[in-house]
């Protein structure tokens, strides 16, 4: 509590100085125009502006940052890339939803998340929160429920490579699907105080404030604090959340360099979050999907977490053709409370839909540390333009566990019904131990060659990495593992004409090694580092306000899977993955007032080379071969706007195609106004979240059901003070 005390009174601190700073920096320089004459200018030289020139009121945008690359146009760029404008993330983000709301647009990703876990599915691979970026940083959010409302934009280039990205530590998830970048909200050119209202399913409220402010004599410096209190019932009967948080980004350019500095404080917590479900070997059929508004924790379910993050940004410029560049990251975060079900799932034990009350109370502090530095710069030599980027990176991550699980029997329920009678209180305590550390060394080093209408990318990634696992018991180091490996990246792209490009390019992953987590009998094994490598070739067309992109890519992976072993969940090496498929995207304008985005893709996931031969070519337990999504806005003038959205879901397989889960569609409408109060700018939103009260099980985390979130109605005013 000191640490947020403290928080909160420097921001408090800020916002004084700069409201008190605003007006004698801008004395200041009317003084100084006096003096010497001078018009408003501001000289920046060649440095990048964060302003995206496609984004306006569109779903998506064409620049967007590529990892080490830095910003880059998606025409320009040899990968599937989508970037996810604000108007997106603004639309379709709310306390009720999970992160992968806001990413659904993309679609190398399909959703499979919950407000109480921020997994989805990367060109189907498990991902959450922890492999996810902020500002170009890895690492430094959690797996439990990610501040949407702190993000301006998210930049997702799929596929696995090291080589661009750098190399992070990840839990439960990692990047082999791709790279998705979460850009932080920073001050803008024009300053406002806008103090935000909500109310969401049942009696959910939130409040907001947002101050961002530019300052100094030539408004390089910039300030953007957020401040965030969210209390209440979501839909599901009986959720409840509770969240506050204070963060800070401040920022500062000149013709020379740029600093970006973020920062933050949050407390979350989730009663009665429980939407994940297993099936036990007694079940025959597959379950149809029960009330998904009615809740199915026990009494006592809880799930709460606080901590802090830092993310920091420099470029620095030697001349206009090379300039040097740092990033540094840290994650604090105490999950102090995790009293859910054995394993974190309700287990349907028959065809009733039977189960037991039996509860674990567990907890996953957690520390992460990252630091990059490099150089990037350009060689000319006649007609060939050399853009070479050097970076080295070192990442951190300590990872506590419960040192002995004890499983309490609280009693039964049956999923049609809730729970039937709970005899015995939840059990809430634990004691915590250090459980793993992990530590990587990388570097990088990527030239993007320009010659005419060709180019060429060559990279190559190397990292080593150690991974040691500790005992309950004694505190001693019980295993331990060190891998090292080599990832090249290259690419070949050809644009004939400013309009059209066609590409090839292969990329590779390799983590660190796995440390079994907390979920599985074998908790603290470290399962071999494994290899991923992708194949894409693509094309990319843009005229008149269209963006069209389509690609084919061909990943393979070294195969980490889910056995039951008399009745007991392990997590096994075994084979490989190999994942195909096809992905179409298309955005753009519809005239003056509509804009749209959609997106296609096929993707065939099946087993490779498993024991015996046992499930070769079965599909991967939860990856439907087909998902879709469309978005459209129409914006009739200044005041009024609509938007809509359908997000498809093929049927998707269940323990090795023992099941099928059936395809769902779901629909998400909203509107818009804004109009002044009191000569205030405001604005009026009204989002309907799941139009049709569609009840459907996603299918999460191999074989894991997880259940639908109920229609949802969310109702925001924001007025600018």
């Amino acid at each position: 509590m000191n640490a947020k005390k403290y928080l909160t009174m420097a921001v408090v601190g800020t916002i004084a100085a700069l409201r008190l700073a605003s007006p004698v920096c801008a004395a200041a320089e009317e003084n100084e125009k006096e003096k010497t004459g001078a018009l408003d200018q501001y000289d920046i030289g060649d440095m990048l502006v964060t302003a995206h020139r496609d984004s306006g009121e569109a779903f998506v945008a064409r620049e967007g940052t590529v990892g080490i690359l830095g910003t880059q146009d998606t025409m320009k760029t040899p990968f599937t890339v989508t970037n996810i404008t604000e108007k997106t993330v603004e639309s379709f983000s709310n306390p009720t939803q999970p992160l992968d709301s806001i990413l659904a647009g993309s679609p190398a990703i399909r959703q499979s998340g919950s407000i109480l876990h921020n997994d989805f599915t990367f060109r189907g691979f498990r991902a959450n929160g922890t492999s996810c970026y902020v500002n170009g940083i890895p690492g430094i959010w959690t797996q439990f429920n990610a501040p949407t409302h702190i993000v301006a934009r998210a930049e997702v280039v799929a596929g696995p490579n090291s080589g661009l990205s750098g190399t992070g530590t990840h839990y439960e998830s990692d990047a082999a699907g791709g790279l998705v970048n979460f850009v932080t909200k920073r001050a803008g050119e024009k300053d406002f105080s806008r103090f935000t209202l909500s109310h969401s399913g049942h009696n959910l409220f939130g409040g907001y404030l947002d101050f961002s402010y530019r300052f100094g004599r030539n408004r390089d410096w910039g300030a953007r604090v957020n401040i965030e209190k969210v209390d209440g019932e979501t839909a599901v009967d009986g959720q409840r959340v509770k969240s506050s948080s204070v963060y800070v980004n401040l920022d500062h350019r000149d013709d020379r360099s740029k600093t970006n500095i973020f920062t933050g404080y949050r407390e979350n917590e989730i009663i009665n979050g429980q939407r994940w479900f297993k099936l036990a070997n007694a079940v025959t059929r597959f379950p149809s999907v029960p009330d998904h508004s009615r809740n199915y924790s026990f009494n006592g379910m809880d799930k709460a977490t606080y901590g802090w993050v830092l993310a920091i940004n420099h470029e620095q410029k030697f001349n206009d053709d090379w300039k040097w560049f740092m990033n540094f990251g840290l994650l604090h975060n105490k999950l102090n409370k995790n009293v859910m079900y054995e394993y974190s799932a309700l287990t349907i034990l028959n065809d009733n839909g039977d189960f037991n009350i039996n509860e674990q109370s567990s907890t996953t502090p957690q520390k992460a540390y990252y630091w990059q530095a490099g150089v990037h710069g350009k060689v000319t030599l006649g007609d060939v333009v050399n853009n070479l980027t050097l970076a080295v990176d070192r990442a951190w991550r300590l990872r506590d566990g419960t040192k002995s699980f004890t499983t309490y029997h609280l009693g039964t329920g049956n999923i049609y019904m809730g729970i039937l009678n709970q005899i015995a209180p939840a059990y809430s305590g634990y004691e915590s131990y250090l459980s793993n550390k992990t530590r990587i060394a990388g570097i990088s080093f990527v030239d993007s060659i320009d010659y005419k209408k060709l180019n060429v990318i060559l990279g190559i990634h190397y990292h080593k990495a150690n991974v040691d696992s500790y005992s309950a018991a004694t505190g001693r180091v019980s295993s331990s593992a060190n891998s090292s490996a080599t990832c090249p990246t290259y690419a070949v792209m050809y644009s004939p004409t400013e309009n059209f490009a066609a590409y090839m390019s292969h990329a590779e992953n390799f983590n660190v090694g796995t440390v079994v987590g907390s979920t599985y009998q074998n908790q603290g094994d470290i399962l071999p580092p494994a290899k991923t490598k992708q194949n894409e070739i693509g094309f990319k067309y843009t005229n008149k306000g269209f963006l069209a992109a389509l690609s084919f890519f061909d990943i393979e992976q070294a195969n980490n899977i889910d056995v039951l072993k008399g009745g007991k969940l392990y997590q096994l090496q075994d084979g490989r993955l190999r994942h195909k498929g096809v992905e179409l995207a298309v955005s753009g304008k519809l005239g003056d007032k509509w804009n749209f985005s959609t997106g296609l893709s096929y993707l065939d996931a099946t087993y490779d080379k498993t024991k015996n031969g046992q499930y070769d070519g079965v599909i991967e337990s939860g990856r439907p071969r087909w998902a879709g999504s469309m978005m459209l806005r129409y914006d009739a003038d200044e005041s009024f706007g609509a938007f809509g959205r359908v997000v498809y879901t093929g049927s998707a397989p269940v323990l090795y195609e023992k099941f099928w889960a059936p395809s769902y569609a779901v629909v998400d409408v909203g509107v818009e106004y804004k109009t002044k109060i009191a000569r205030m700018p405001a604005k009026f939103s009204l989002t309907c979240y799941n139009l049709f009260d569609k009840s459907y099980w996603m299918i999460a985390r191999g074989d894991n059901l997880y259940l639908s979130t109920p229609r949802t109605l969310a109702l925001t005013m924001s007025v600018d003070f």
